[in-house]
Formats: structure tokens, sequence, C-alpha cells
């Protein structure tokens, strides 16, 4: 057994007691840590089971157009040759133009993202069909606050193929 004097007073400190604390130590220290993990992994299994129950909402653009006599900005995907696509704050609508005579349709794929975890929500298409130079409108209605993320891409009404390599980046802006 160890000892150390300290003002008259003899205080012992025994090997087994030095391995039992440290045994301790380790072992709070390995449930803190499967704590954690279990936490972690019930989070992700959260997160993924959300994003998996998401419907695809798929809308069939209109000829009626948002009132024009409300003032909005309108925040447009970037340029494409495919068509023009714009969201409208103000109401939640979006206009779709289809600039391109080439027999397809033109449409807005688009995602509703909660910002602080950046899951995605709802997502959905709305199509043009009118064919070329035709201006279609869609209302839809989104959580404020959220993040909107928009393209244009042109696509196959009939069995809703949307073609993948003529879409234009990502647009984000605020719902």
């Amino acid at each position: 057994m160890a000892g150390v004097k300290d003002a008259g007073h003899l205080y012992t400190r025994s090997a087994p007691a030095d391995q039992l604390r440290r045994e301790a130590t380790a072992l709070r220290t390995a449930r803190t840590a499967t704590v954690l993990g279990a936490i972690a992994a019930a989070t992700l299994l959260t997160i993924s089971n959300a994003s998996a129950d998401i419907n695809f909402e798929i809308d069939h653009a209109g000829t009626t157009p948002f009132d024009p006599n409300v003032p909005s900005a309108m925040v447009c995907a970037p340029v494409n040759p495919v068509g023009k696509g714009c969201f409208r704050e103000e109401g939640d609508w979006f206009e779709i133009v289809d600039q391109n005579e080439d027999g397809h349709s033109t449409l807005v794929a688009w995602r509703s993202v909660y910002p602080e975890s950046q899951a995605t929500v709802r997502q959905g298409t709305i199509w043009n069909t009118g064919g070329f130079q035709a201006y279609r409108w869609q209302n839809k209605n989104f959580t404020e606050g959220y993040i909107l993320e928009f393209r244009v891409c042109a696509g196959e009404y009939g069995n809703l193929h949307v073609i993948d390599s003529s879409c234009s980046p990502w647009k984000a802006t605020k719902s």
C-alpha cells in the first residue's frame, strides 16, 4: 500500500482502488458513447423515414394566371433553352413558358426543403403541355419560411418522363 504524508496525516491509496476508478471512468465513457450513438441512429432513421414518405405531386398547369394587380416579384430558374420557369412568392404561383419548338413539354421540377435539417418535405412537377410559346400557371400552397428549390426541364408528359439532361440548375428561394 502506498501512502502520502500530509500535515501529520497518512493518506493511503491502494493500487486496486485506482484500477477500479479507471474502470468506472471507462464504463461511464462507453455508456455515454452508446447513448449518443443510439440517439444519432434514431435521428437518421427518423429523417430517412420522413423522406421516404414524401408523396410526389404532379400538376398540369392551367391557363388561369395569378392576379397581376397583387404586387410580387418573380424569381426565375436559370436561363434554359427549353423554357422559362418562375415562382411568385405572393400566392405561391408558378409561371411556365415553353420556349422551344421541339415537341416536348416544358415543366418545373420543385422541392420544398425544411431549413433546419435541409430535408425535402414536399416535391413534384408542374407540366406545361400547351406547346411552343404557351404560358401556363399553377398555384401551390407552401409552408412559409421553408426553402423552395426549382428548375425548368423538358419532358414527355404522356409517361411523365423528365429529360434530366435538359434541366437548368436548381434555383433556391424562400416560400
